[in-house]
């Protein structure tokens, strides 16, 4: 699959502060990734970068094989940005809004499909002003997909949307990639829109990159700690503490959560069900995002 981003070292100062620091990343056509990382960690400034928007202090950034800084002019129509507070004219309409926005473009664009997708288009004839936070977040939103762009560059998209809302929202990034092989660079401090969007995860501190790994191998099942429902939670508990291959065995309503040590998830099923307990069920527990988060901002 082609690169659609690739950056090399890429820097930013302000002043003594080092805002990124040689960030080298590559990013596929129609790839999701997500940044994560703590408030000043670089998420906005790399994005800003990757737009254009702010030039490197040092380093380089190539979308669609062309450097940013000298080909932003060609490669601008082909991307679609969305800042983290988007400015309006708060006395135009939605609508007038955007078709501001589609005139300096330059090309055919049919403003009420951006206004559709994002849910905006019986608002369209309201004027900005009157928006709430998060009717204003959806029409940045709209004018980031204004030109059907290649590629999306998202900082905190979700931002002030209510849950169902930013359920809509992600399922239309999500049709994008998949259905348009539109390629998607978001930030979030929600861990879980990042579990349900990202192909890929990056993590930023301080403004380096720490690690880089796909979405599905971060959330596998650890097998080394499974939820129990037992018929009597308190009796199993106790008899599993008694087993040396059994770190932790914690009785709860209904269930009881267990540390293996050295043992399968098979042992532990025989050693139950051949000691007479009913078990209903033997549930791993999926590692999150969060365990991920943390261990690398530890190690």
């Amino acid at each position: 699959m082609p690169v659609c981003i690739q950056t090399a070292n890429l820097t930013k100062c302000y002043g003594s502060v080092v805002a990124v620091s040689g960030l080298s990343l590559d990013i596929q056509m129609g790839e999701v990734v997500g940044l994560l990382g703590a408030n000043g960690a670089g998420k906005s400034t790399t994005l800003y970068m990757l737009a254009g928007l702010a030039p490197p202090t040092s380093g380089t950034v190539s979308l669609f094989g062309k450097d940013i800084c000298r080909n932003f002019l060609q490669i601008a129509p082909r991307m679609g940005v969305l800042t983290e507070r988007p400015s309006f004219f708060d006395y135009l309409t939605a609508r007038r809004n955007l078709m501001v926005l589609a005139d300096l473009a330059g090309k055919e664009i049919t403003v009420d499909r951006a206004l559709d997708r994002v849910g905006l288009l019986q608002a369209a004839g309201r004027r900005v002003g009157t928006f709430s936070l998060g009717m204003r977040q959806r029409l940045g939103l709209a004018q980031a997909l204004l030109t059907e762009p290649e590629l999306l560059l998202l900082d905190e998209p979700t931002s002030g949307l209510d849950p169902e809302s930013t359920q809509d929202i992600l399922a239309l990034l999500r049709r994008l990639s998949n259905e348009a092989n539109v390629t998607i660079v978001f930030s979030s401090h929600m861990l879980h829109e990042v579990e349900n969007l990202a192909d890929r995860v990056a993590i930023l501190n301080k403004g380096r990159l720490l690690a880089i790994e796909p979405t599905e191998k971060l959330l596998s099942w650890d097998l080394s700690r499974v939820e129990l429902l037992v018929d009597a939670p308190d009796t199993v508990a106790k008899r599993l503490l008694e087993q040396t291959w059994i770190t932790e065995a914690t009785a709860l309503s209904g269930r009881v959560e267990v540390v293996l040590n050295d043992a399968t998830v098979h042992q532990l099923a025989g050693f139950l069900l051949g000691s007479g307990f009913v078990v209903s069920g033997i549930i791993p527990r999926r590692r999150t995002l969060q365990d991920y988060f943390i261990k690398v901002l530890n190690s």
